[in-house]
């Protein structure tokens, strides 16, 4: 990551206990209009780093723009983090018989359902999981079709130098405002490349796909994550959770503390965020939203304020402690 020397100061979420700070995430936001104007910021807004599953609408617009007609849920789990959960699998089956392809062709390796009932039930079957219950598995069948679609092998789709990562990393300079040449890449926990973008570049991504006048494939790919929210991530996860709380609000997670949202409507009109926690603690990522989406002046149904709880309990129910979210904004005109 690269920090420049005009960083202003960075934002926090700490957790204290007996009166005492224990333990501190920081903070680094950008918050952008499509048409790349920084509005505000906390720490660096030109830090660089991996948005991880946050770009994975980015990774669906070729999909989006070769298969006009897809099925929403299809085009939601194309740019899921999903749960493993059976409904989850129905729409990546389908997904991924499109482009005649099997569950052997996925290249996104294998791990447990994230949803824990899903997990539990496999193991009472006495099942294995297998690609289909990888978080990205919607991706990858979404990367298969977009293969067939475009006239490119499928074979070797996850890399590099294959025409759709070229491609995805095409989208991504584009989407951001950068240059290809500026687009650093990195492996991805499911083999595809990573791409690095800095915080202003992200956030643009979410402000154009916010936007109104955004061009039809964008449009298209965040209707489709705000109308299947529930494909999107799962049950009980901050972006099925969040998303129908606040009207043209689109949303995604990514590994590692970063988090990207566009907001259709705010006091400084379409908007797109990106933040990362540096240190990569995840509990941190709802209390930061929240505190987002406050600064733009978007009220908070009781729902979304749930998620971001402000007192600590124990196991006995006990309140033990509290969480405190600072964010020194820097905005601009």
């Amino acid at each position: 990551m690269i920090q420049l020397d005009h960083a202003g100061t960075p934002g926090a979420v700490t957790y204290r206990r007996g009166g005492l700070d224990e333990s501190r995430h920081e903070i680094h936001v950008a918050v952008v209009t499509p048409g790349g104007q920084l509005l505000g910021a906390c720490g660096d807004p030109a830090l660089v780093t991996f948005p991880r599953s946050t770009s994975k609408p980015v990774q669906a617009l070729p999909l989006a723009l070769a298969a006009p007609d897809l099925p929403a849920d299809e085009l939601a789990i194309a740019c899921a983090s999903h749960a493993g959960t059976p409904a989850h699998l129905e729409v990546v089956t389908r997904l991924l018989a499109r482009s005649g392809s099997r569950v052997e062709d996925l290249r996104c390796g294998t791990h447990p359902p994230f949803d824990a009932h899903a997990a539990a039930e496999l193991i009472c079957a006495g099942q294995s999981p297998t690609p289909l219950h990888h978080n990205c598995s919607g991706k990858h069948a979404g990367m298969l079709l977009s293969c067939v679609l475009n006239g490119w092998s499928r074979e070797g789709y996850a890399a590099p130098d294959h025409p759709l990562q070229v491609r995805i990393r095409q989208a991504h300079a584009e989407l951001a405002g950068v240059e290809p040449g500026e687009v650093q890449a990195g492996t991805d926990g499911c083999s595809v490349p990573a791409f690095a973008l800095p915080l202003t570049g992200m956030a643009r991504v979410f402000a154009r796909l916010a936007d109104p006048d955004a061009a039809p494939a964008l449009r298209r790919i965040a209707a489709a994550m705000t109308a299947h929210p529930d494909l999107v991530a799962g049950p009980g996860r901050l972006d099925t959770t969040l998303m129908p709380q606040v009207d043209g609000l689109v949303t995604k997670m990514g590994a590692e503390g970063f988090f990207g949202l566009g907001l259709r409507e705010s006091r400084r009109g379409p908007v797109g965020v990106a933040f990362k926690i540096v240190d990569g603690g995840e509990r941190a990522r709802p209390h930061v939203a929240l505190a987002v989406l406050e600064a733009l002046g978007v009220p908070l149904t009781p729902a979304a304020r749930a998620l971001a709880p402000v007192t600590q309990h124990n196991w006995a129910g006990r309140e033990v402690g509290e969480v405190r979210v600072t964010l020194p904004w820097t905005w601009h005109a």
